[in-house]
This record gives C-alpha cells, sequence and structure tokens, in this order.
C-alpha cells in the first residue's frame, strides 16, 4: 500500500450536512452498492451491517489510515432553500399540499461552491482509483443536483498523512491512542459513522495532535 492523495474535482457546489466527509466511508459506499446492486438500497436504516466488506486502504490498530475531507477554497457556506414532495403516488384531483398527509416540505441545505475536495489516505492505488470512479457525487442532496463530481485524480505522496500531517489530526483518532491532544469530543471514528457503538472520545480533526508509538 501507498501514501495517497485524492482529488475530487467538482462540477457544482457542495451541501454538507457534517462539517467532514470520511474517505473511507465513501470506499465503504462504493464497495456495498458495488456488491449488492439493488439490494444495497433494502438496508436495514438503523442496524448497521455485521461483516462489512474490506476496502483497500490501511488500518493502524482499528482507525482507517484515511483522511476527513478537505474542502477548497475554503469553505463559505450559504443556505439554499426548496420544496421536496413527498415520494408516494398522489391521487388524481386537487389534493391539498400545504397541510394534512400530503404536505410539501419545506427544507434548507447548507451549501459551498467549492472546486475541489481533497483526501489523504494509505492504500492500493488502482483499487482505490476504481471505487473513485463509482462516485457520482459528494455530501448531502445529491439528488438535487448539489455536489457533482467532474473527474477524481489519484497520486502517490511522500508520506503518509491519512492520521496526522504537520501535527494536525487528519481525521477523528480516539485519545486512547494518542499521547497529547488539543481537543477533543465524542465523534464516531470508523464505519459506519452514524452507529453509536463506533463513537469514542476522539481527537477533533485539524486540531493538534501526537500519536503513541505506531506500532500495533
Amino acid at each position: 500500500m501507498e501514501p495517497l492523495e485524492v482529488v475530487f474535482h467538482l462540477r457544482t457546489p457542495i451541501a454538507l450536512g457534517l462539517p467532514w466527509i470520511f474517505f473511507d466511508s465513501l470506499l465503504m459506499h462504493a464497495k456495498l452498492k458495488e456488491e449488492l446492486g439493488e439490494k444495497y438500497y433494502l438496508l436495514p436504516a438503523k442496524a448497521p451491517i455485521q461483516d462489512l466488506p474490506p476496502i483497500p486502504i490501511k488500518y493502524w490498530r482499528d482507525v482507517p489510515v484515511a483522511s476527513a475531507s478537505i474542502i477548497e477554497p475554503e469553505p463559505q457556506p450559504s443556505v439554499f432553500s426548496f420544496f421536496k414532495r413527498g415520494d408516494f403516488p398522489f391521487p388524481a384531483g386537487r389534493i391539498r399540499r400545504g397541510s394534512g398527509f400530503f404536505k410539501d416540505f419545506y427544507l434548507k441545505a447548507a451549501y459551498t461552491p467549492a472546486s475541489r475536495v481533497r483526501f489523504y489516505c494509505t492504500g492500493e492505488a488502482q483499487e482505490v482509483l476504481r471505487l473513485c470512479r463509482m462516485i457520482p457525487a459528494l455530501g448531502k442532496e445529491r439528488n438535487i443536483g448539489f455536489g457533482f463530481i467532474r473527474f477524481v485524480e489519484v497520486h502517490e505522496v511522500e508520506r503518509e498523512w491519512g492520521l496526522v500531517r504537520d501535527g494536525l489530526a487528519m481525521r477523528p483518532i480516539p485519545v486512547r491512542y494518542l499521547a497529547s491532544y488539543e481537543d477533543a469530543a465524542y465523534l464516531a471514528y470508523k464505519p459506519p459513522y452514524w452507529a453509536k457503538q463506533n463513537i469514542d472520545l476522539c481527537c477533533v480533526p485539524f486540531t493538534r495532535c501526537q500519536l503513541l508509538e505506531r506500532g500495533g
């Protein structure tokens, strides 16, 4: 496995629900879609899969050596407001869309006019590139045009920057694996990131930290 830089060049602004996108999670989604096909969309929303497929990323202890997103240029969030209709069959004739069962939803999405999203990881370059090319868009609200990708590049870099770069944490790392840290919060640190059993007290991405010895 090689230390890699992965850059997604965007066609449209990106909408975010959280401050970061996690690269290992992106690859896991691509791998699951490839293996499960249409069954991917039938996965339970609140029950994590017990046996997740392997992804071409190195692990340090049980932490994926894959960074959180670096959005370029620096994010300048704006808010986009839109109506969302239910995805059920609508009856013929006039219906009330302002209230009741068929009510439209007024939603807001935070977005930023980014041109690139950069990640670092240690992995198998060709397989990482293959899975990245299966990803059509990044972030939230992709179904209404946010986060569309023009193309993706994968390059080998000189050092392993998926965990720490220049003394900054590049992703959540449990504090039990750190010799020192600047800031900590309860965060998920491995896929699936929405599962409560993957939450631990971790250093906050892009704050200062120092790893314990890199063995294990």
